[in-house]
């Protein structure tokens, strides 16, 4: 026969024992929760740097995009203004060396020939329109400029003025040729023919300038060149 265990404990002592466990647990409980507090903390603040360091990546690569995009605005802006002063340019500037022409009138003058007055000038030609003319009225688009010159000089025969006209027009620079005049002069004791000669050359279109091999001038003279 068995005898039941007897509890010899006072209540009040297996109370506070009770309330020590009960009391223990509580702070297990509560040093659970800290560490698992602080884990988290942890973790939130790695998370947050990590954050913190992406975004400072994330700065640093659109500065460079910006910077990047502000730089090639700049440069379209720089590439319109450089069309822009071209256009203006290819408009204004000649397209051939007025030094070059000069140099292939002289090519071409007859050896008794001498020049003494070059005038050459470029301009705007316009056409005068009136009211039986018919097609479209172009005076809003390009003016055609046109490069107009006179030649005034002495040459000995009628047969060397002839002859020079016929070399300017031979050239293919020249859209008009023209004689002015030729008239007898006396020249230092000698009779002359006094000429005046017109040419005009559009300027709208281009030129190729090419150079003529010839032998070395003599010492003095003009090197001659050929524009074509």
């Amino acid at each position: 026969m068995k005898q039941r265990p007897i509890d010899l404990l006072p209540d009040t002592i297996r109370a506070r024992s009770q309330a020590g466990v009960v009391a223990g647990r509580y702070v297990v409980a509560v040093l659970i929760g800290v560490v698992l507090l602080g884990l988290t903390a942890t973790h939130s603040r790695l998370m947050l740097d990590l954050a913190r360091q992406r975004l400072r990546v994330a700065e640093e690569q659109a500065d460079i995009v910006l910077s990047a995009e502000a730089k090639a605005a700049y440069l379209r802006r720089t590439l319109r203004d450089s069309r822009y002063f071209i256009e203006r340019y290819e408009l204004i500037a000649l397209p051939i060396d007025l030094s070059r022409v000069v140099a292939t009138i002289i090519n071409v003058l007859p050896a008794s020939a001498t020049l003494d007055r070059i005038d050459i000038y470029a301009g705007v030609r316009r056409n005068t329109r009136s009211s039986r003319s018919t097609g479209d009225n172009d005076a809003d688009g390009p003016i055609p400029r046109v490069l107009t010159g006179e030649l005034s000089g002495f040459a000995a025969t009628d047969q060397d003025v002839a002859q020079l006209v016929a070399d300017l027009e031979s050239l293919g620079v020249f859209e008009q040729v023209s004689l002015d005049f030729s008239r007898t002069r006396s020249v230092r004791g000698h009779n002359a023919r006094e000429f005046r000669i017109s040419l005009r050359s559009s300027l709208s279109v281009r030129y190729e300038v090419a150079d003529i091999e010839q032998p070395a001038p003599p010492a003095g003279d003009l090197e001659r060149t050929h524009v074509e």
